[in-house]
């Protein structure tokens, strides 16, 4: 189980700047970008395989669907992907927890 909270205040950080690139790269502006200068972007802020992980997890947690090209340049870039599906259950659960489906 991962519980982000109990992360290191570092590893909190690279989440979150991980989320703004990932997402401008993945849905945002920089969606039509080539896809190597997305991974390149992704792992200028974490090689972490387990950190990619985790937010490949929140995307593919997306009750909409609307983050997989998130969770596909998150994978190219050396996700985790046993990380991903894990924390994707917990985000869903959390969710699903609060009525949000």
């Amino acid at each position: 189980m991962v519980h982000v909270p109990s992360l290191p205040q570092w590893q909190r950080i690279k989440l979150a700047e991980l989320s703004g690139v990932a997402g401008r790269y993945g849905i945002g502006a920089g969606r039509d970008r080539p896809q190597d200068e997305a991974i390149a972007a992704v792992r200028a802020v974490t090689t972490d395989s387990q950190l990619l992980g985790i937010q490949a997890g929140v995307a593919l947690a997306d009750p909409h669907g609307i983050s997989a090209p998130i969770v596909r340049l998150l994978e190219a870039a050396g996700a985790d992907m046993g990380v991903a599906a894990q924390h994707a259950a917990e985000v869903r659960a959390r969710l699903e927890g609060r009525g949000i489906h």
